[in-house]
């Protein structure tokens, strides 16, 4: 049964806008937040609507990165997301098992990680062999690819994996398609720092 409108839990606002922005998000930011449903100092609904969660994503992206470019910034935050999913109970526990599992596991258990942050959202891993992916999302949550290029990548750093190159090769505004590319890494890259993204639009 298809759910009659897109909505985003809780644990998700809470993942991005509380526990990864919320130090860094100005007050003029988070009086914008609250303007657009949001208020990150007061309790959370128990979910809010794509349309919103859209809505947060720009507020964010230039409140706390300011001058960069879209994608810039929106695989920023994307990268941001994961960390703060991280920070939270089930979080924790997800990226525990994910740091044993390796790469290529870890992108099988995507489609089901991604679809627990909301109640619509699919994922398909369509190709995957060693150090290298294809993988479809159903909705990239954002106005452009590159929010779902950061948490992927940090979601590959997590499970181990090196050098990276994660780049959106089919995007039609709601739906697009990802080449997922890792080396194999011999320590772990510090939490925070984002490969970069080939630019293919614009």
């Amino acid at each position: 049964m298809v759910p009659s409108e897109k909505r985003i839990f809780a644990q998700s606002v809470e993942a991005l806008f509380v526990r990864a922005l919320g130090p860094h998000l100005t007050r003029d930011g988070r009086q914008r937040l609250k303007a657009a449903g949001l208020d990150v100092a007061g309790p959370l609904r128990h979910n809010y609507s794509l349309e919103q969660w859209r809505a947060f994503l720009e507020v964010a992206a230039r409140d706390v990165f300011p001058g960069q470019p879209a994608e810039a910034a929106y695989l920023e935050l994307g990268a941001r997301y994961l960390q703060g999913f991280r920070q939270t109970s089930v979080g924790r526990a997800s990226m525990q098992l994910v740091t044993h599992l390796g790469p290529e596991k870890t992108l099988e258990r995507v489609p089901y990680n991604l679809r627990a942050g909301n109640n619509f959202n699919e994922v398909r891993v369509e190709e995957l062999s060693k150090n290298a992916a294809t993988l479809w999302v159903k909705d990239v949550l954002a106005d452009n690819p590159f929010f779902a290029c950061g948490f992927l990548a940090e979601t590959l750093r997590a499970s181990g994996a090196g050098s990276l190159d994660v780049k959106p090769i089919a995007f039609d505004g709601t739906a697009a398609t990802y080449r997922l590319t890792w080396t194999q890494a011999k320590s772990q890259r510090p939490a925070g720092t984002v490969a970069p993204v080939r630019r293919l639009f614009g």
